[in-house]
């Protein structure tokens, strides 16, 4: 009898802590940097002290809720700009927070807190938010991301070695934890939005970019 008890009360145990387990929000990441994060010695050296001042990080909720408020099917994109490189870790930042347009009030504003309570060093200060169209879509091998009329990324997996210079090294891991990250080319970024009062964009192909999956656990 002793045996019994001890072996539901472990199943018990068991079963709770695979509950406790489980993610509270997951889906598919992006980012896209202004600087390669897979390059030769040289170009790391001249981005890493000049550039590399930009970024767009997408995310894309496949799956749970915050607060008892369901975020699944949603999608956000932040723009960040440092006052260095954003791969220094005292680089100063700021960021602008796109969110989803067809979330309701209250799912755009836990989908805010989520975002600022678990990657606000990677944010810094979150200068505005703003409600628009956000498109995160995988075709063809490539991802394409866009937020409005002011963001505007497209990125495939990474194509090595003819995508990367000639001796590069990886010199930068993702801005967030993502599993299994995939290296990826950009091949074209586009801000521009009036809260920065800086614009860019690029055509150049470059591996400055990550894809993986993303999951908040409990």
């Amino acid at each position: 009898m002793r045996s019994v008890f001890v072996f539901v009360l472990g199943g018990l145990v068991c079963l709770q802590a695979f509950g406790q387990s489980q993610p509270l929000i997951s889906g598919e990441y992006a980012e896209a940097r202004s600087n390669e994060v897979y390059t030769c010695a040289c170009l790391f050296s001249s981005e890493q002290a000049l550039g590399g001042r930009e970024a767009f990080l997408a995310w894309d909720i496949q799956a749970g809720e915050a607060g008892g408020t369901s975020l699944a099917g949603l999608k956000a994109v932040a723009v960040v700009v440092g006052t260095d490189n954003l791969g220094l870790p005292d680089s100063g930042r700021r960021s602008i927070l796109y969110l989803d347009s067809k979330a309701t009030p209250g799912q755009q504003q836990a989908l805010r807190d989520v975002l600022s309570r678990n990657y606000g060093q990677v944010l810094g200060e979150v200068i505005a938010v703003h409600a628009v169209p956000v498109l995160f879509e995988k075709d063809d091998g490539q991802t394409r991301i866009r937020a409005g009329d002011v963001v505007n990324v497209v990125i495939r997996g990474a194509k090595l070695p003819q995508d990367a210079h000639r001796g590069s090294f990886r010199w930068y891991e993702p801005f967030i934890s993502i599993q299994t990250p995939v290296l990826s080319t950009t091949l074209y970024s586009r801000f521009w939005g009036p809260d920065f009062n800086h614009k860019w964009w690029t055509s150049e192909p470059a591996v400055a970019a990550y894809t993986g999956n993303f999951a908040l656990p409990r």
